[in-house]
Parts: structure tokens; C-alpha cells; sequence
């Protein structure tokens, strides 16, 4: 997708790879997975469904609309686009977000490394498929540092669609080749490919091995500002000029 950069709010600097840091969230900044999957299995239960295993399993990263057609899989409502379906995901949601408020589920190193990139005044973004109120209660808790969210509620796909992250480059006023991308899902890191940006991918194994424009670390605490700002690219997607 062709995306339309006005001036950029944020200049390079010499030296400086990269002028900003999108992030995944959900498994990447924090892990609030468990807590979806309990309300999910007593919202639904308690609306009449059953939610077998299988089904719970598919919530994991899901967007808001594939929730509600997870609650229609259980038989809790009769149809996904029914305003019963939205009325029980929003209560799940409610459900969440109380406990994320009360206690974000932040992973270790996500502080220490959103801290240091905000002191050397590189920006950041959150791009969530999880509603607003949620994305907002794990921006405070890391010191709302975030320039940009891109979140469920505005409208912008689902990973691996690539206008998530388009969306937030966009928002930034920057190129694909100013930024890169903390993923920790092969749907995510796709997002982010198809849009020619740099992935660090959070795990074990390549999600894409013979990509050179995606790079793995073992986890979050493994990040720094260097292996983010000051790593060698070998994609040619990314040495495209930069306005």
C-alpha cells in the first residue's frame, strides 16, 4: 500500500538508522492473553456457549471482529453481527481492561527499553489490535511515551493486512525505510513486511527465514537501543531515500 508522507515531525540524525520504533503489544510490550482467555471462557459459558479449547486457542492475537465471530462459534449468540455478540465482546473487553488497569501485565525489559529510546528522543508507536482503553492503559503504565497508537477501535485492519502498521506510519509522518517493527507473531511481522519496515522479531525461530529484513532475538529484555537504531540493513526495501 502506497503511503503519503507529510514532513516529518521527527528529523534523522547523523549516525541514526532509524527514527522510529513501532511496537507490537500483546506479547511483545506486555501479556494480557491470559486474561482474555478467562473472561472469554466465563462470558461465553455464562451466555450459553461452549468454548472448547480449540476455540479459545484461535483468540490469541485475534482482531476484534474475529472475536466476535469466535463468541458466535461458541453458541453464546446466534450470529457474529449480532449486537449481542458486540454487547459480550465489550464486556470481555470491560473485563480486561479493569485487570491490565489494575495491574499491567507488562513483560520484563519493556520499560527499560521504551525509556531509553524516549531519552534519546526517538519516537515510538503502539500498533494493537486490542480496543483503545487497553492500549491506553499500557501507554500510561509506560510512561506515555508513544507518539502514535494504532489500535482495534480505529478502523485500520488486522495484521497481517499491512494498514495497521501503514496507518501508523503514516500518522508519524515518516517512510517505511525511517522505521522499524517489534513484532512477536508471523502475522504481525507480515503486516510489517508488506510494507517494506524492518522487523525485530521476538522468539525462537525465523517466522520468514530467508528474509534478510527480519532479524530474532529471544525476547524483549534481549533488545537495545543499538541492535534497533544502528543495525546493518541488507533489505533493499529499506534503502529507499528518505524525505
Amino acid at each position: 500500500m502506497a503511503v503519503t508522507v507529510p514532513p516529518s515531525r521527527f528529523p534523522s540524525r547523523p549516525g541514526f538508522t532509524i527514527r522510529a520504533v513501532l511496537w507490537d503489544m500483546d506479547g511483545t510490550l506486555m501479556d494480557s492473553q491470559p486474561f482474555w482467555d478467562e473472561s472469554f471462557i466465563v462470558r461465553t459459558r455464562d451466555a450459553g456457549g461452549t468454548p472448547t479449547p480449540a476455540i479459545v486457542e484461535r483468540l490469541t492475537g485475534a482482531s476484534i471482529e474475529t472475536a466476535r465471530h469466535l463468541i458466535a462459534a461458541t453458541g453464546a449468540v446466534a450470529d457474529w453481527r449480532d449486537p449481542a455478540a458486540a454487547d459480550l465482546f465489550a464486556t470481555i473487553a470491560d473485563d480486561v481492561a479493569a485487570r491490565v488497569a489494575a495491574s499491567p501485565p507488562l513483560l520484563p525489559g519493556a520499560e527499560r527499553i521504551t525509556s531509553a529510546l524516549a531519552q534519546i528522543g526517538v519516537a515510538q508507536a503502539i500498533v494493537s489490535a486490542s480496543p483503545r482503553r487497553i492500549v491506553e492503559s499500557v501507554a500510561r503504565a509506560l510512561g506515555d511515551v508513544f507518539a502514535v497508537t494504532v489500535t482495534g477501535d480505529d478502523g485500520a485492519g488486522a495484521k497481517p493486512d499491512p494498514l495497521p502498521y501503514a496507518t501508523a506510519v503514516e500518522r508519524l509522518g515518516l517512510a517505511p525505510a525511517d522505521c522499524v517493527v517489534v513484532e512477536d507473531s508471523a502475522t504481525g511481522a507480515a503486516s510489517a513486511r508488506s510494507n517494506g519496515i524492518h522487523v525485530v522479531q521476538i522468539g525462537a525461530t525465523k517466522v520468514f527465514p530467508a528474509d534478510p529484513g527480519l532479524v530474532v532475538v529471544p525476547d524483549l529484555a534481549s533488545i537495545t537501543p543499538h541492535l534497533l537504531l544502528w543495525a546493518e540493513r541488507e533489505d533493499p526495501a529499506l534503502s529507499r531515500e528518505r524525505p
